[in-house]
């Protein structure tokens, strides 16, 4: 059977047909996708992680629909990805944090590519984690970074894989995979692809 693949938003969608030519653009039409993407794009409203907007240029109406869109799609148990601004919103909708600027807030500097961290190899005793068999790791071992917000504090029932420099890079669950950066941009995305669909 053929996964039938929907963005939950415009954004990068000819990025990611690109790797996925059956892709749709949803409308409220959840059930009926096997597999949900959230793209990139602009910021979330700092409202939706608790704090007063400081650096966020973000767009509620987008934030809205998004999330009606993830909320009826973990409901129905679907499968959803999420990259950069998608690995944010569901973060921060299953109750994680963010920080709005990594430079600003953090003083760290995400610019330019750069390389992940495992998780378990590196925070395992802080964060009293087993052993993780990501499947990030398969795929991709240098990512690149166009974000300057970042996941803190990753959301609940999600296993938070890799890291670099003071935020969360990948989360996974049985049925979500979240990524802070755009492998719809990564020349070495093919396979990733062609495993998530």
């Amino acid at each position: 059977m053929n996964k039938k693949v929907g963005t939950a938003y415009s954004a990068f969608f000819d990025s990611f047909k690109y790797y996925i030519p059956s892709l749709e653009l949803m409308r409220d039409d959840v059930e009926k996708f096997d597999l949900i993407i959230f793209p990139g794009g602009e910021d979330i409203n700092p409202n939706l992680y608790g704090q007063k907007n400081r650096f966020s240029y973000y767009n509620d109406i987008r934030d809205s629909k998004e999330l009606k869109v993830l909320q009826k799609a973990l409901e129905l148990n679907k499968k959803i990805f999420g990259a950069c601004r998608g690995h944010q919103l569901i973060n921060a909708f299953l109750g994680g944090e963010l920080t709005q600027d990594i430079n600003l807030d953090l003083h760290l500097n995400h610019t330019g590519d750069h390389e992940l961290i495992p998780v378990d190899k590196h925070l395992r005793k802080m964060l009293t984690l087993p052993k993780l068999d990501s499947i990030i790791f398969k795929f991709f071992d240098d990512v690149n970074s166009l974000h300057h917000q970042g996941v803190v504090i990753v959301g609940e029932g999600l296993i938070p894989t890799s890291f670099y420099n003071g935020v969360y890079e990948s989360c996974e669950s049985k049925n979500i995979i979240t990524v802070q950066f755009h492998p719809e941009f990564m020349n070495n995305s093919k396979s990733f692809f062609n495993f998530l669909v």
